[in-house]
């Protein structure tokens, strides 16, 4: 029996029958949830750009992957190859449902090893009904595959600290560099493991695998390495875009606040550690707390690690970036509620969870569309005629266009891209890049034209116009176009520019 077997069977009373096949029930409901109205919603402006990636050819994909995009590249790759069957929104989608199946499955065998049955069974029901987990579960993107990656990556961490074999460190070097391969901000969750041995016995800790098994996730980083030196994705304002990111700027725009609030938290940090120290004493390099460690470090570790970037180096606090918390987070909720000594209030709570999660997944189905680039193509192509153009503010928006003009055979009634003005080629990846945008050069652009359609979305940059926007419109303008008729689609507005 190993020490995790030992931890389970000692820390939890034995398990009815019943308990034991309720894993599947949890496994099956996971999966629902998260194919409800998978396919009626349109693709958004990051799911066209994963799309747009995985159907390049190989050249194009190795370009974009070096140059642009080396975020998410295991995911672009994954979905290459899951395209080769379908590329309904349903099809595309269903990928992240079934990462997220297996992640729900590979969170209850973490749990399991950490606690007991009880606490897993706990840890996976409220992974299955989790709002933000299943709205990511929805999404052709790479966030659920990276909290796959390192919630296996856990699995592996915790069997290879009890059996300490060469192949379950090697196993775990592995899925801790994939998972960074499907989103860079999987590389904290390493380092909260590497946190979290402060707290291990120190009988238990074999130095030798343990570095090797660090020398091992920086070799496979490597390739990642040499993709963030390449990449030229510096733009990441729009990440300070959310209530912590503007006062994250705020301190890192005022050096001596900066220095002071570093300060202050390394203080906090080893306060905290003394205190701990001083309260268990021998106690604290246990398994006991090493439990309960492990998951707090998973959840704090990246959230510190972010915040101290934030203020020295530039703000990079987009709230779904650290999903990969999120089983951390529900395993220390499914942890508390068992140390309820009333068995009726912690199903009640656990219930009470499910019900409120359960009416936000809900609410999701009905009004979760980010930007409805389906209905919004159609109008374009359905109400454009001969002498017609169209333009797409930022450039970079025509790229969910266009592959809704592919999907939907209509790209010979597609009017013309006024600015810039190469057509509809099936490589508007190329747009992604920074164009810049002159009222000049608009204004040139769109002489001879009898309309012009202006495609616009994602206008608006931490709540202030986009100056790229006023000089396209001011450019239109000058050409002798007078503001037409408008249609809004959820996310996106199409305004129709008459010749005078």
């Amino acid at each position: 029996m190993t020490a995790a077997d030992e931890r389970v069977t000692s820390s939890a009373p034995a398990q009815s029958a019943w308990q034991r096949h309720l894993l599947a029930p949890i496994l099956l409901l996971s999966a629902v949830l998260g194919v409800i109205a998978l396919g009626t919603r349109s693709f958004w402006l990051d799911e066209g750009t994963s799309i747009t990636i995985a159907k390049l050819p190989w050249s194009g994909f190795v370009d974009v992957t070096e140059r642009r995009e080396g975020n998410m590249s295991l995911y672009h790759l994954l979905l290459s190859w899951w395209m080769e069957v379908g590329d309904s929104e349903f099809w595309i989608r269903l990928l992240s449902v079934i990462f997220f199946v297996i992640a729900v499955w590979a969170l209850y065998a973490v749990a399991r090893r950490l606690a007991s049955e009880r606490v897993a069974l706990t840890a996976a029901l409220l992974l299955a009904v989790c709002p933000f987990a299943i709205r990511y579960a929805q999404e052709a993107r790479g966030y659920i595959l990276g909290l796959l990656l390192v919630t296996v990556a856990t699995l592996l961490f915790v069997r290879a600290l009890d059996r300490q074999t060469w192949g379950l460190w090697l196993a775990y070097s592995l899925f801790a560099a994939l998972g960074v391969y499907a989103h860079f901000f999987a590389l904290l969750v390493p380092a909260a493991h590497a946190v979290s041995l402060v707290f291990v016995a120190p009988e238990r800790l074999r130095w030798r695998k343990l570095i090797g098994a660090a020398v091992a996730i920086g070799v496979l980083l490597l390739p990642f390495a040499y993709l963030l030196s390449q990449n030229t994705s510096s733009g990441v304002e729009w990440a300070a875009g959310n209530p912590i990111g503007r006062i994250f700027t705020q301190i890192h725009d005022r050096p001596p606040l900066a220095a002071a609030v570093v300060l202050l938290g390394a203080v906090v940090v080893v306060a905290l550690y003394l205190l701990l120290r001083s309260r268990l004493g021998a106690r604290l390099r246990s398994d006991e707390v090493w439990r309960w460690a492990l998951p707090l470090s998973w959840l704090l570790v990246p959230l510190v690690a972010m915040s101290l970037v934030a203020v020295v180096i530039r703000p990079l606090f987009v709230p779904k970036y650290f999903i990969v918390c999120l089983p951390a987070a529900l395993l220390l909720v499914a942890m508390l509620i068992d140390r309820i000594r009333a068995r009726q209030l912690a199903l009640g709570l656990v219930g009470l969870i499910v019900v409120v999660s359960l009416a936000a997944d809900l609410r999701w189905y009905r009004t979760g569309q980010e930007e409805d680039w389906r209905h919004a193509t159609a109008y374009v192509v359905d109400s454009a005629q001969p002498g017609d153009g169209v333009m797409f503010y930022p450039p970079y928006v025509r790229i969910p266009f266009a592959l809704y003009l592919d999907r939907d055979s209509t790209r010979d009634r597609a009017p013309p891209p006024v600015y810039p003005s190469a057509g509809f080629t099936g490589d508007e990846i190329r747009y992604d890049y920074y164009i810049p945008i002159t009222e000049n050069a608009v204004a040139r652009a769109a002489a001879g034209y009898r309309q012009i359609y202006l495609v616009t979305s994602h206008t608006f940059l931490n709540g202030e116009a986009d100056p790229g926007y006023e000089a396209t419109v001011d450019g239109l303008r000058a050409a002798g176009f007078s503001e037409g008729p408008s249609r809004h689609f959820t996310g996106v507005d199409v305004v129709r520019y008459d010749a005078d």
